[in-house]
């Protein structure tokens, strides 16, 4: 029997509204949830209340699933994991998977791919884009483990001692990735549910220019978000670019110049604007991919003193992260689409004028195109300085 646990335990502090309640497509997320589990090949599934838990227990019922009631939820979430991995043990499942009730777009067949991919001998979740997501597969051979585990780690405590090990099952479904911690989180999915990112983008024209050259260093260093500043030329390279934007003609069509928080591409933004008389709108979710302890380090020392992680890099350098304070490109291209979106939302005007750096540039002109950053990766570089327009006709085809 292959089990399935949803953790719906918790206060949804900063939610600040009940999350397995919340609606997407007029249906509470628990529900959606569950629906999910079970048509992806789960036979059972438990749901683990605490908080809040009589406000579920109809709903629980009438999608044909069980209450698992963890009278310790205010001890955290791996209190109810070991709720849930209990009742799975005693029912002598051949594994569960684990999912977070506020992970609701978690498609069907995710959950069949990860299943039909999984063993009885590892831990497997489902990936997007070289990310992991949910659910996670428990084979029951972990489940001992799992509740005799004291640490302070939670599950982590169990699953880090099988990093390694860990399968990871690329899927095409972003939903695997996604969850609503925060009212924004919830905002995006609401979005995703109705349309696209380019559909929503449709009949714009995207003027995406790259900063200037920035002041010169000893050698080549991993720049990220060091916050470097603008030379000469790079100064020179922003004014000539704003020359070419005033021929384009986008002032009456345009309601600001948009730019990261970062000097570089400010400097440049604020050239631009002036230009152009429009006002400038530094938005930090524009700023560079962050590369956590590597940043504005040169690249030569750190080959050097890290030849494993460099060479790591080198050879995933589109999901590599060196520490939790970075990102992987992956994990660009997701802020980068929220940032659009709220963008979108803020300004409705044909033209949108953004300055900002190569990695940031080269999301927006993949996910304006329906595309992830891989495909975009070797065909968007534009040099230091100069720009690309990404027009979307009616139906958000892209023209560049």
């Amino acid at each position: 029997m292959t089990g399935a646990i949803v953790l719906a335990a918790g206060y949804s502090s900063r939610m600040g509204a009940f999350k397995p309640l919340l609606k997407l497509g007029g249906v509470p997320a628990l529900a959606l949830a569950i629906r999910s589990l079970k048509a992806g090949g789960a036979d059972e599934v438990g749901v683990v209340t605490g908080y809040n838990g009589e406000l579920l227990r109809e709903l629980i019922a009438s999608e044909g699933a069980e209450e698992i009631c963890n009278p310790d939820y205010g001890g955290g979430m791996f209190t109810s994991v070991r709720a849930g991995v209990r009742r799975f043990s005693e029912k002598g499942a051949r594994g569960a998977l684990l999912l977070p009730a506020d992970c609701p777009l978690v498609p069907a067949a995710a959950v069949r791919e990860l299943l039909a991919a999984a063993d009885g001998e590892h831990f497997a979740v489902p990936a997007f884009r070289g990310k992991k997501g949910h659910p996670l597969w428990i084979p029951s051979r972990f489940f001992r483990e799992i509740l005799a585990y004291t640490g302070d780690m939670g599950l982590k405590g169990v699953t880090g001692r099988y990093e390694a090990e860990i399968l990871r099952v690329e899927v095409p479904y972003e939903g695997v990735v996604l969850d609503m911690d925060e009212p924004e989180d919830y905002q995006s999915m609401l979005r995703l549910e109705s349309k696209s990112l380019a559909e929503a983008a449709s009949g714009r024209r995207f003027i995406l220019l790259r900063h200037g050259e920035t002041e010169l260093h000893s050698g080549k260093i991993y720049i990220g978000r060091y916050d470097a500043q603008l030379s000469e030329r790079g100064l020179e390279q922003a004014r000539l670019a704003a020359g070419e934007l005033a021929a384009l003609k986008p002032e009456p069509s345009a309601e600001a110049v948009y730019c990261g928080s970062l000097k570089r591409a400010r400097a440049s933004a604020q050239i631009i604007a002036e230009a152009l008389r429009l006002p400038l709108r530094v938005m930090p979710c524009l700023d560079e991919i962050s590369l956590g302890s590597w940043e504005g380090r040169l690249i030569e020392d750190i080959k050097r003193e890290c030849p494993d992680e460099y060479k790591r890099r080198g050879e995933n350098i589109l999901s590599y992260k060196i520490d939790a304070e970075a990102e992987s490109f992956y994990d660009l291209q997701r802020r980068v689409e929220r940032c659009l979106w709220d963008m979108l939302a803020l300004d409705k005007s044909r033209d949108m004028i953004i300055v900002s750096h190569l990695g940031v540039i080269k999301c927006l002109y993949a996910s304006l195109h329906g595309r992830d950053i891989e495909w975009a990766f070797s065909s968007c570089n534009p040099k230091k300085g100069d720009y690309i327009i990404v027009e979307l006709g009616a139906s958000g085809n892209g023209m560049s």
